[in-house]
């Protein structure tokens, strides 16, 4: 299939063209048929809201993605989701676990999922998470949910993708509240309670909205709220509370340009880098520049100088 048959299959919604569409962007990143294929979709994204769904690992959040994007998919509107794994730090493949059969089921919904590896990118997001993202918006999702890691503070580099940032949680914080004030308190939308029909959830709930009575809210009131993942309690409130935050960023004119400076800098940021590499791979694929490593004749910072500011590429 042709790069410009890829592009036309995302705008129709094709399923198997957006897979197509993001392995490009996600193998070939940086590359001529990458960089057309967004260029040409890009006027055709911005329609989708993207929730963001972090959290510690096993405090359940495939499980409220699954619930939460079933309801959302019976209310008539699209989903799709794309979920983070850790990745190989050797092959740099997605441990998948149990996302294989969870994609079967989200599936039979008609509920795209595309599971991504981390590659070790800090920030609990991929290089090509945007790009990703956005081909899905392009495709005509109504929703974009987007799974990290689950690597507590690193996830704090999702409100850079997501509008709506839902931080989940489980009864008896202890060592999830020191995470909270080291920083990841400060990306929430909405606080979420997993798991509420066990001891202590409503101690956490408490704890939370104490914390959060000491922190200072500009604008958006931040809710907690419990939920029970598997029989679905307190789901009707996290869907009013999501739908609040959307109507909220859509009549304010700063949160429109906080999410458009913060794409900016997605943006910007993977350019640099992408660069960056191209340059240090040129110049450590260069004889002369290994000889010039292993003899130290010339200071480190000249030599990380000279690679910035080499305008051959």
């Amino acid at each position: 299939m042709k790069i410009n048959e890829i592009i036309s299959g995302v705008l129709r919604g094709d399923k198997t063209s957006i897979s197509r569409a993001i392995s490009i962007v996600e193998g070939e990143p940086g590359s001529k048929n990458s960089r057309m294929l967004m260029e040409k979709i890009y006027k055709n994204i911005g329609n989708a809201h993207i929730i963001g769904i972090t959290g510690p690992p096993g405090i359940g959040k495939s499980t409220l993605i699954g619930r939460l994007s079933g309801i959302i998919t019976n209310s008539g509107k699209r989903v799709s989701i794309v979920a983070i794994d850790a990745s190989s730090p050797f092959s740099g493949g997605a441990f998948l676990g149990n996302r294989i059969r969870m994609q079967e089921s989200l599936a039979r919904n008609g509920i795209f999922m595309r599971s991504i590896a981390s590659r070790g990118m800090e920030g609990g997001l991929t290089a090509s998470i945007w790009e990703t993202v956005k081909i899905l918006d392009a495709g005509g999702s109504d929703y974009i949910i987007v799974e990290t890691v689950g690597a507590g503070q690193s996830d704090i580099e999702v409100v850079n993708l997501a509008h709506t940032v839902i931080v989940v949680l489980g009864p008896g914080l202890g060592d999830q509240i020191q995470a909270l004030k080291a920083g990841i308190m400060e990306i929430a939308s909405i606080f979420v309670v997993n798991k509420i029909d066990l001891p202590g959830a409503y101690i956490a709930i408490k704890d939370l909205q104490d914390t959060l009575a000491m922190s200072p809210q500009k604008g958006w009131k931040i809710p907690v709220l419990g939920v029970n993942s598997l029989d679905g309690t307190g789901f009707d409130e996290l869907i009013s509370s999501i739908g609040a935050h959307m109507d909220y960023i859509q009549t304010n004119d700063n949160a429109k340009e906080e999410i458009i400076k913060k794409e900016l800098k997605v943006i910007a940021m993977e350019e640099l880098r992408r660069s960056f590499e191209r340059k240090m791979n040129a110049f450590l694929s260069d004889q002369k520049n290994g000889e010039i490593l292993i003899k130290g004749s010339v200071n480190i910072y000249q030599i990380v100088d000279s690679i910035l500011h080499d305008d051959k590429e």
